[in-house]
């Protein structure tokens, strides 16, 4: 198996358990319509534990530690290995030791463990979700200018709609409405364009010049 395939596939696998975790949460609030998360923060973010346990001096302690938060965080720094090796083989073996792909990437990270562990009560974590967009925005932005044109114009719709979704996510966060299912698709925008530029790359059917 190419090493590059090995690579994305345990990215993927690492990111879909707190995704999976993330969709849990928000279907089972449909049971109490008072209590449905505004956005994917307002579940990441939470210290709550992770299950439910008994109320005592010896299990006590595993709540504090068996956070939701911390949860989405050790998955989320296994996937950031993965990533960051990945992205570094890219930047090496396809672009020419390109370094704003990996730099992109990192910030992205950053970003991410930042919106996780500062509450959206708290000015600095609008800081760090910003710097996570910007840094999605600036990585498809630069993949679709430098690629072929026989694919650029598949990245560029979904670089123009991450830049809608952006938009409406900014615009929700101004009027403070709910922005969990806009949030969903710049993620899940994101996801695919990720995916299509590894085949685009890697992939024997495709042929790309640079």
């Amino acid at each position: 198996m190419n090493p590059m395939n090995s690579l994305l596939a345990f990215m993927l696998a690492s990111y879909i358990v707190p995704i999976a975790y993330v969709y849990y949460k928000y279907a089972d609030s449909d049971k109490e319509p008072s209590s449905t998360p505004r956005s994917i923060s307002s579940i990441i973010t939470s210290p709550e534990p992770l299950f439910t346990i008994h109320d005592s001096i010896m299990f006590g302690w595993a709540a504090s530690v068996f956070q939701t938060r911390h949860f989405i965080a050790a998955c989320m720094f296994v996937m950031a290995i993965f990533t960051v090796i990945y992205e570094h083989q890219r930047c090496v073996m396809y672009m020419n030791s390109a370094r704003w792909s990996l730099f992109a990437i990192v910030v992205l990270l950053l970003g991410i463990f930042g919106v996780i562990y500062v509450p959206e009560t708290n000015p600095v974590h609008y800081i760090f979700a910003a710097a996570a967009f910007f840094a999605i925005i600036g990585f498809m932005t630069g993949h679709t200018c430098r690629h072929d044109l026989r694919f650029s114009d598949n990245l560029r719709i979904l670089l123009y709609a991450q830049i809608l979704f952006m938009i409406i996510t900014v615009i929700g966060v101004l009027q403070d409405a709910p922005i969990f299912a806009v949030e969903a698709l710049f993620l899940m925008n994101f996801a695919v364009f990720y995916v299509y530029l590894h085949f685009n790359c890697f992939s024997p059917f495709f042929t790309v010049k640079n």
